[in-house]
């Protein structure tokens, strides 16, 4: 029997929790598999300026971001929800952990479309700036999801580093 919740906003939230899981997972699967089929038909070189280098990165940063999309929203639903006037629940949830909420599902949906931007510029910073780029453009799939799968830490650490260095 399935627990019925106790007012109409709760049941939004849980209906948004379940579309947003289904959405990331179909999201997950979708652009990883896209990518792999892709990613068997892309030419050699890595200037990444061709469209058929791209899009395969761009997947697997997609997807690499979906699945942390996807934990973070399975971490926050199992934690519990919260109301648009910051009401836990259930009330006994821990004030400090992250409850599934309205404005943080917009987040979710937007967070792999930054992966499918980070990965290629991921891997075009790896290609001009590793030691040995080879090790891992050859590792591409790897590379292009690991970028995405980190994309949010990415992002923060290059507006931390330009905040220190700029002092902007």
């Amino acid at each position: 029997m399935r627990p019925t919740l106790p007012d109409d906003e709760l049941r939004m939230l849980d209906r948004l929790a379940h579309a947003t899981i289904a959405y990331l997972v179909i999201g997950c699967l979708g652009s990883f598999f896209g990518a792999c089929i892709l990613a068997t038909r892309q030419v050699a070189g890595f200037g990444l300026t061709d469209l058929s280098e791209i899009v395969p990165i761009a997947l697997f940063g997609f997807s690499g971001s979906a699945v942390a999309a996807l934990t973070s929203t399975l971490d926050r639903y199992a934690t519990g929800f919260e109301k648009e006037d910051g009401t836990p629940f259930p009330e006994t949830a821990k004030a400090e952990e992250g409850k599934f909420n309205r404005r943080f599902a917009r987040w979710l949906y937007v967070r792999p479309f930054l992966g499918a931007i980070i990965a290629p510029i991921f891997v075009w910073g790896v290609s001009h700036f590793a030691s040995a780029p080879q090790q891992w453009t050859e590792k591409i799939g790897f590379t292009a999801f690991m970028g995405g799968l980190l994309a949010k830490s990415v992002v923060n650490l290059i507006k931390c580093l330009f905040k220190n260095v700029f002092h902007v």
